[in-house]
């Protein structure tokens, strides 16, 4: 058996880079071996090793790279090959932004920088990210500036966070702009069409109105196919487009849902580039089928209305555009005590209340300008001399469908004199009601506020002031969102959108900023309206600093019984252990070698014990190394029967009923069947005097809202119910039954790991499990693990067959592992297996090794190493010798949670403590080329 190791030369401390440099030989820089670099060098480089700021030094007039181990992160597939050579010809596009600022160091000045751009090559691909840097000279030897010293801060998130501050204003503007442009149109769909491109940007009241499958952007084709008339497309590549384009229109489709033909009336307005050239066309369109098809009616039925309107009690008349009437109804001029010829022409004015004539006549006007219909409200003189309200209303006419013909105008006065009384009074109590409302804004201690649209302040209460020290001056027209805290933003601005869609309040909590710069949280009950958003705030900030600090003592208290139930557990086993080897090593001093089984056999229970107990925290803490799979959970508990059925006793009935309906569960089996087992102990010890367990199964759907009160992911999932007879649980165990280390046996009967570890595989397991207990009835415990697709095959996972230990014939195997002692067990396995082995102790020290020509069939290397972890140092192998196969040991690694995530092909890995017996299976698996294992 022979090992190799590697010894300490300059520099003389830790790390990945110190390494690679003690390794330099005579070639692998231009600078020739490190013994020989200058002094003023080798005392920068000590300098940056120690530092834990990424920092990277240039020496000479090539710029030779040299950096420490934060800034080797940044880099990505740059390292290690970037590290002592020429940064020009190892990174040309950072040096193209940087060598004007680097000469400048050289000639003895200092260069800062604030948010730059770098471009770093990842194996996932190009990665842009931002560094505040400062690069200052560093003298050589002879007093001159002999390299540049930079220091980084990496502000990528920082950078991204604004632009997407700024981003997401811009898409608030140009939202702001489509309501806009939809509420001048009435509230209609909202268009932009792309010239160049032929596409639409449309809302959705847009497709609804055209009757196709709503979505913001499609071909301009779609809607052209759905016109009556071919020629009233929309224009785009294929067609001319300059000031000849009719931008307010109206044409008839025919629907793409129901084929119904419906008149649309289109605005819009064109947008040129600088050169005069359109690219947009933008506006709205509404449909107006409702409106033609009154325009026809009135046309088709203006004789018969003159007949029925003698019989109406409105006032109807009929007049020109010059505003003289040419008709009136009985009913109008029997109200006004007039004769119908004493009204015809400009006779009606006479019966108008000289105040409102005006008003009347300017109102006229405009509606024959327009031909928009004529609306107004004004006096009218009765034949007994009172002066009543009426509203008056008029709508133009085409004569016979000649549009050519002068406009004629039908009205009708509708007396509103009662209804005028009721709204004078209606207001009066508004007035009333307003002045209320002041006092309140005035007074109130919450904090009032209205914002716009634009999510700009339009108005604040004076409790502003007082709360958060911000006048009524500094506050109207500033955005709101500048007052939150960063980490509040996203939040809010999520709550608003939902009261965009149509919640009609809501209740937000953020933080916002004091005038002297500390932050206070407050809860926001908020409503929007046609125009604001109306929002009252509370400062809870004492509330949520006490239950913060509620929060930190509940935590402090379960870590202390956590660990002084750990202490205690691994105190008793620490003891079945050290005991019996103490009494061993006597009993061979004095030569005594009869009985040493009992106490092997003792020492080897005691270690078991304390590996289930490790097993059952890495459990609890949802850390332990789980192979999810597939499984048939009505199989796996079948199979399950008779070991349930031992453990139950006779005096426990067990009752299996599984739903056929159940399918597949994707979870670890092996871990799903400890906790049905744990379960089933912990129902027979609440059984003592007999009774009935019950194991069923069942398929679930958790919707949404079951998902946000279960806090699960919606979707299918398998239930596994475990349910008994027993004593049940009191609402106050019932509330600890979790707690790690929580048991009601009595001391030696019980570790309280038990719902500890269920727990935990199923919050690890992307599942839930609840627990409902009745004192006196008994105990349910139900378990939700994630439903696997019906395609996958799902299986019972048989464990493997015992064989005798496999011998090796001379393979070589590279052992990585940094415990001394696993390290010369693994050492020692390996030898008396007949293999020969290398070893090293950390991952950094295996990469001479594995770059050398020296013979490796295997690697065998710990997860959880100082510097590189074996993960990393598994890629470096594999990138310099692809076949090598790799066998993992782990205790527990923080980034090994599923073993198929973790593993590539090739590669297997077994959890430590092993037995011998299965670590030497896998050994020889490995070295046949079996494939991932996850043992």
């Amino acid at each position: 058996m022979s090992h190799t190791d590697g010894s300490d030369r300059w520099p003389a401390c830790a790390g990945e880079i110190a390494e690679l440099i003690r390794n330099f030989g005579p070639d692998s820089t231009p600078l020739g071996p490190p013994q020989q670099w200058p002094r003023a060098l080798r005392n920068a480089i000590d300098l940056m090793l120690r530092s834990g700021a990424q920092m990277a030094l240039l020496w000479g007039p090539e710029y030779i790279v040299f950096y420490n181990d934060e800034h080797a992160r940044s880099i990505g597939r740059r390292h290690p090959a970037n590290l002592g050579r020429p940064a020009v010809d190892r990174a040309p596009e950072i040096m193209g932004v940087l060598v004007c600022s680097f000469e400048r160091v050289r000639r003895g000045e200092t260069v800062t920088g604030c948010d730059m751009p770098f471009v770093f090559h990842r194996d996932h691909g190009d990665e842009h990210l931002f560094f505040d840097f400062s690069a200052s000279p560093v003298l050589d030897d002879a007093g001159q500036t002999g390299g540049v010293l930079c220091v980084m801060s990496e502000t990528t998130r920082r950078v991204r966070a604004s632009q997407a501050v700024a981003a997401s204003e811009g898409m608030a503007r140009e939202k702001e702009e489509q309501l806009q442009m939809a509420q001048a149109a009435g509230g209609i769909g909202v268009f932009s069409l792309h010239i160049d491109i032929d596409t639409l940007s449309v809302s959705s009241e847009f497709c609804h109105i055209f009757g196709v499958p709503v979505r913001e952007v499609f071909p301009v084709s779609v809607i052209d196919r759905l016109l009556v008339n071919p020629g009233d497309r929309m224009p785009g590549r294929q067609s001319r487009v300059d000031g000849t384009v009719p931008l307010e229109m109206e044409y008839q489709i025919r629907r793409a849902d129901d084929g119904a033909v419906r008149w649309i009336s289109r605005r819009a307005e064109l947008v040129r580039d600088g050169a005069g050239k359109p690219v947009l066309m933008r506006g709205v369109v509404q449909d107006i089928t409702d409106r033609k098809q009154a325009e026809a009616t009135l046309r088709q039925s203006e004789a018969r209305f003159r007949a029925l309107a003698r019989q109406m009690p409105n006032q109807v008349w009929t007049a020109a555009a010059d505003g003289r009437l040419d008709w009136v109804s009985e009913s109008m001029w029997a109200y006004a005590g007039r004769s119908h010829a004493q009204l015809l022409g400009d006779g009606w004015t006479d019966i108008v209340h000289p105040d409102d004539l005006a008003r009347a006549e300017r109102l006229w006007a405009q509606s024959v300008a327009t031909g928009i219909p004529y609306i107004n409200e004004g006096r009218l003189r009765r034949h007994d001399g009172e002066w009543r309200w009426h509203l008056v209303r008029a709508h133009p006419l085409e004569i016979d469908g000649d549009i050519d013909a002068p406009m004629r105008w039908i009205g009708i006065n509708t007396d509103i004199d009662e209804q005028k009384a009721a709204q004078d009074r209606l207001a009066h109590s508004i007035v009333e009601t307003t002045q209320d409302r002041d006092r309140l804004w005035q007074l109130s201690a919450d904090i009032m506020l209205m914002v716009d649209i634009r999510g700009r302040i339009v108005a604040v209460n004076p409790a502003w002031q007082a709360l958060l020290g911000w006048s009524q001056a500094q506050l109207l027209g500033k955005r709101f969102l500048r007052l939150l805290h960063p980490g509040d933003v996203a939040p809010t601005v999520a709550e608003l959108r939902r009261l965009e869609d149509g919640q009609m309040h809501s209740r937000i909590e953020n933080r916002l900023r004091h005038l002297d710069g500390s932050y206070r949280t407050l809860s926001w009950t908020a409503v929007p309206d046609a125009h604001l958003l109306h929002a009252v705030g509370r400062d809870v900030t004492a509330l949520r600093e006490s239950e913060a600090r509620l929060r930190q003592s509940q935590k402090m208290e379960a870590i202390g019984q956590l660990t002084g139930g750990i202490a205690h557990d691994f105190n008793n086993l620490l003891q079945g252990i050290t005991g019996p080897i103490e009494l061993m090593r006597r009993r061979v001093a004095l030569g005594r070698t009869e009985g040493l089984e009992r106490y092997m056999d003792a020492a080897a229970q005691s270690a078991r014990r304390a590996a289930s107990l490790i097993q059952r925290l890495l459990a609890f803490s949802r850390r332990q190394t789980l192979d999810p799979k597939p499984m048939n959970v009505n199989e796996l508990i079948a199979s399950m029967g008779e070991l349930l059925r031992r453990t139950l006793g006779e005096h426990v009935r067990l009752r299996i009923a599984p739903d056929a309906a159940t399918g597949a569960a994707f979870g670890d089996a092996a871990q799903l069947e400890s906790a049905i087992l744990n379960l089933a102990i912990n129902a027979r010890d609440a059984m003592p005097q007999g009774g009935e367990l019950r194991i069923g199964t069942a398929a679930v759907l958790v919707d949404e809202t079951d998902a946000r009160r279960l806090d699960l992911r919606p979707g299918h999932y398998c239930t596994i119910s475990v349910t008994d007879t027993g004593i049940g649980m009191t609402p106050e165990v019932l509330a600890k039954a979790f707690d790690p280390f929580f048991t009601t046996k009595p001391i030696g009967q019980g570790t309280g790991l038990g719902l500890s570890m269920v727990y935990g595989f199923t919050q690890q397991s992307r599942g839930l499990v609840q627990i409902q207990s009745q004192l006196g009835v008994g105990t349910s415990v139900t378990l939700y693990l994630p439903r696997a697709p019906a395609s996958e095959p799902a299986a019972v996972a048989n464990p493997p067959s015992a064989s005798p230990i496999p011998q090796g014939q001379g393979e070589v195997v590279l052992v990585v592992e940094d415990d001394p002692a696993v390290r010369l067990l693994v050492l020692d396995v390996l030898d008396g297996m007949g293999y020969r082995t290398l070893y090293v102790h950390d991952g950094a020290s295996a990469i001479p090794i594995l770059r050398s020509t020296a013979r490796i069939d295997l690697l065998v290397s710990d997860v959880g190493l100082p510097g590189l972890n074996g993960r990393q140092v598994a890629e470096i192998a594999r990138g310099l010798r692809p076949e090598l196969p790799v066998l993992f040991m782990t205790g527990y690694a923080k980034h090994v949670r599923t073993r198929a995530e973790f593993l590539g092909p090739g590669m297997q890995m077994i959890p430590k403590p092993f037995e011998i017996d299965d670590f030497a299976r896998l050994v020889q698996q490995a070295l046949r080329g079996e494939g991932a294992s996850a043992s």
